[in-house]
C-alpha cells in the first residue's frame, strides 16, 4: 500500500528484490532491481543507473517548474503540480516560495470555483511541506 501510494504521489522508487522472490501482483508492471549474490557488480551498475534515472528526473521536473513560474499566463494548477513533484523529489524549501508565489498570482481571480480550490490545496501544501521542513 505505502509502495502503491508514493507512485500515486509522484514520488520514484527504487525497488530491489532478491532474485527468486516474486514480486506483489500490484508491482508486476513495475520495474525492480534483482539482487543476486553470484552477481553483486551487475546490481551495483543497476542501481546506480537507478539512482542517475531519477537524478535526470529531478533536474527535468525543476526545468519544467522553471518554465511553468516564468510563464506570463501561468496555468496555476500545472506550476502547482510541478511544483509539488520536484519538492517530493528534492525536500527542497525554496520550492515553499514557488508555492507562495502560485498563490499570489491567483489572489485576483475570485470567481472561479477551481481557483478557489487550489487556492486551498496551495495553502495546505505550504503548511504541510513547512512542518517536513523543520
Amino acid at each position: 500500500m505505502e509502495l502503491g501510494f508514493a507512485v500515486m504521489c509522484g514520488k520514484p522508487l527504487i525497488i530491489v528484490k532478491s532474485q527468486g522472490a516474486k514480486p506483489p501482483s500490484d508491482l508486476t508492471r513495475t520495474d525492480w532491481i534483482e539482487f543476486s549474490p553470484d552477481n553483486e557488480k551487475g546490481f551495483r551498475r543497476s542501481l546506480r543507473q537507478a539512482f542517475r534515472a531519477i537524478n535526470e528526473t529531478t533536474k527535468f521536473e525543476a526545468i519544467k517548474l522553471g518554465t511553468s513560474l516564468e510563464a506570463e499566463r501561468m496555468d496555476c494548477a500545472i506550476a502547482f503540480e510541478r511544483a509539488q513533484r520536484a519538492f517530493l523529489l528534492t525536500g527542497d524549501s525554496a520550492i515553499i516560495d514557488n508555492v507562495r508565489s502560485i498563490r499570489s498570482r491567483l489572489k485576483d481571480s475570485s470567481s472561479i470555483d477551481d481557483v478557489h480550490r487550489l487556492k486551498d490545496d496551495l495553502g495546505v501544501f505550504i503548511r504541510q511541506a513547512e512542518q517536513t521542513d523543520q
